[in-house]
């Protein structure tokens, strides 16, 4: 009897003809079916008509959120947010929440604040999305200095554009189109799908106009999320609904050779599971993958994880050892849109549990190395946070500028659109300031290019800091490395001399790519220096510094595990000469004794000193003489 009377009374205050009735159903069908047009005047007639049918009134104003015509939204709401109306709190919650959506924190407190207690469902509600307005206008009252310019036509389509991605040397360009719908129309019945573009800068400076990336990687399915290595070797993307895929949306990779890519290449498990696993963005060490994934173990929804990569010499990938990046990162709501930037110690994301403006906000935590942990979380602030969605954040190498897409930044009618934003002051930019430079492999015999190893390597810290390997088919590759720090470079290829160069702080980055990096095959006879080998002054302990270059040669000689080699020490002609000699001989034997304690046996070793009685520069400099003091390998057996 109690339905039926609340069914009597709804029914008396808000009363609607067959004919009524029959029309607004008509208007829902066309909506549904993505007649926006058609449905409008039939929507617009029924409120004119009776006012007090607030069930029209409300689909009127979601077909004007549908088709973006924010004011005929909030328009269309005021007119039936009254008293006197049928369901008037409902109407004044729904009134709230379009303020809540255009960013207009002030309007959307005003009208949850006249949600009374009595109406205990929607006041619960509006008392939550108060507390979301009051932390939001506390984070507009103090704006960030931010920047932002529209990417332009050669980079942004007539559709949504979105998940920008880009190299280092940003020499590539990355996005995720949605092809087929435009801004403000429905995908029903339109061939509506993402797909993956591309742009590389041309020789003046520009982009080219961005185009599909091509049936390698994309297909009649769905393709997005994808994301360049710094170096631009490596493509990871997600792509839903495949064949070889584990979940609904799995994560995959292909491989650049040249301008063109490699089919799609599913890994598995653990990479992928059987749940939504997505947003991939590859570590400068190449030895770390984070993605975002709804797999058991989280902490929530969806979390960051992290899985460990291998790069295998011919340039395939191996993923092992999923990790959940734990409670400091994640939260029991959404978070992904991982990004680690160049310096592998910044991490940009996207987070639906913490203090923010709205629905995704941007933030950043770094890499606390003593704690071993990430620090605490912190929000990008306003205006690049808005109450919209803010999520695809990527940060150049050298920090100072970011892209993210936006349909809110300029509201031009033209949907999501990538966005340059300048980055300025501590909290927001990476931790470190990184640089680039080019280069080219090449195989010193024949002279054509080949695929090789490249790892950069951190003298101080003694740490790995770059890994990738070169183009198959051009030789060419991309270093990235961090600004006023000592490094050293290290190329390896099975059956070839690796090489060794060693970069101090103030030394201009560089390589030439014309000449290229000459590998020459291993044969009895050839030597080559060991440039990241480092004593103290008048000394022979092997300083830290040295234990990279050394472990190099060890990986060296069990790749090659026929090999012979001789250690060879060297001084400058500062000095006594039986001195010097003695000095070189025990630099050479600290080398030997390291390889010995790895277990590489004493047989394939020898060690010898010889002063300065080889030199390869003048002795007149200090150049010459730093240049002279150097430790060698010959081989002497293969």
């Amino acid at each position: 009897m109690f339905l039926l009377l609340s069914l009597f009374a709804f029914a008396s205050v808000s009363a609607q003809s067959k004919k009524e009735v029959k029309t607004y159903e008509t208007a829902v069908i066309m909506i549904n079916e993505g007649k926006y047009k058609e449905a409008l005047p039939l929507l617009n007639g029924l409120v004119r008509e009776n006012k007090k049918y607030v069930e029209a009134s409300w689909t009127l104003a979601d077909l004007h959120a549908k088709m973006r015509n924010d004011s005929k939204r909030i328009a269309t709401l005021q007119y039936v947010a009254k008293p006197s109306m049928p369901r008037y709190y409902n109407t004044l919650m729904r009134l709230a929440t379009a303020y809540h959506e255009l960013c207009d924190y002030e309007n959307a407190i005003k009208h949850f604040n006249m949600i009374p207690k009595t109406e205990a469902f929607y006041y619960k509600r509006a008392q939550e999305k108060i507390k979301q307005c009051s932390i939001a206008l506390e984070f507009k009252s103090v704006p960030m200095p931010y920047s932002f310019k529209n990417m332009g036509k050669n980079i942004n389509t007539e559709f949504d554009d979105y998940w920008p991605s880009i190299t280092a040397d940003e020499s590539w360009f990355s996005t995720t189109v949605k092809c087929g719908q435009l801004e403000g129309q429905s995908s029903f019945g339109k061939s509506v799908q993402e797909d993956i573009f591309i742009s590389k800068k041309g020789v003046d400076g520009e982009w080219t106009p961005i185009r599909n990336i091509g049936n390698s990687i994309n297909s009649l399915n769905n393709e997005g999320a994808q994301s360049l290595s710094l170096d631009g070797r490596y493509m990871f993307f997600v792509a839903c609904n495949r064949s070889t895929g584990l979940g609904g949306c799995d994560i995959y990779y292909s491989v650049r050779m040249g301008d063109k890519w490699s089919p799609a290449i599913n890994p598995g498990e653990p990479l992928n599971s059987r749940q939504w696993d997505t947003y991939p963005s590859l570590s400068p060490t190449g030895d770390e993958l984070y993605f975002a994934s709804t797999r058991p173990g989280g902490s929530g929804k969806s979390d960051i994880w992290k899985v460990k990569v291998t790069i295998r010499k011919d340039g395939m990938l191996v993923f092992s050892d999923p990790v959940n990046l734990g409670s400091v990162i994640n939260t029991k709501d959404d978070e992904f849109s991982p990004f680690i930037h160049a310096d592998n110690r910044t991490l940009y994301f996207s987070s639906r549990g913490r203090k923010g403006l709205g629905d995704y906000d941007v933030f950043v935590s770094y890499k606390d190395d003593e704690k071993k942990s990430w620090t605490e979380p912190k929000n990008l602030g306003y205006p690049l946070n808005s109450c919209r969605e803010e999520i695809g954040f990527v940060v150049n190498a050298e920090g100072d500028k970011a892209y993210f897409s936006s349909d809110g930044q300029e509201r031009n009618g033209r949907g999501r659109e990538i966005y340059e934003v300048t980055l300025a002051g501590d909290g927001v930019k990476p931790k470190k300031k990184m640089k680039y430079a080019k280069g080219k492999i090449i195989d010193a015999e024949t002279k054509k290019p080949m695929q090789a190893q490249i790892e950069v390597f951190s003298v101080k810290s003694n740490e790995l800091v770059f890994k990738s390997v070169s183009d198959k088919s051009t030789g060419e590759f991309v270093a990235c490395v961090p600004e006023n720090e000592d490094f050293g470079v290290n190329v390896n290829e099975k059956g070839y001399m690796f090489v060794s160069e060693y970069f101090k702080e103030d030394d201009p980055f560089e390589f030439d790519e014309k000449k290229g990096m000459s590998m020459e095959k291993i044969e009895v006879g050839k030597k080559m220096t060991l440039k990241n080998i480092f004593f103290d002054f008048d000394k022979y302990s092997l300083k830290k510094a040295s234990y990279i270059e050394l472990n190099h040669l060890i990986r060296f000689m069990k790749e090659n595990p026929t090999v012979r080699i001789r250690l060879c020490g060297h001084t400058d002609g500062k000095g006594d000469h039986d001195y010097n000699v003695k000095l070189s001989e025990n630099r050479a034997k600290a080398a030997y004794d390291y390889l010995v304690s790895k277990r590489i046996p004493k047989s394939r070793l020898e060690y010898k000193g010889f002063g300065p009685d080889q030199p390869i520069d003048t002795n007149a400099t200090d150049k010459g003489r730093a240049n002279n003091r150097r430790t060698e390998i010959l081989i002497i057996g293969k």
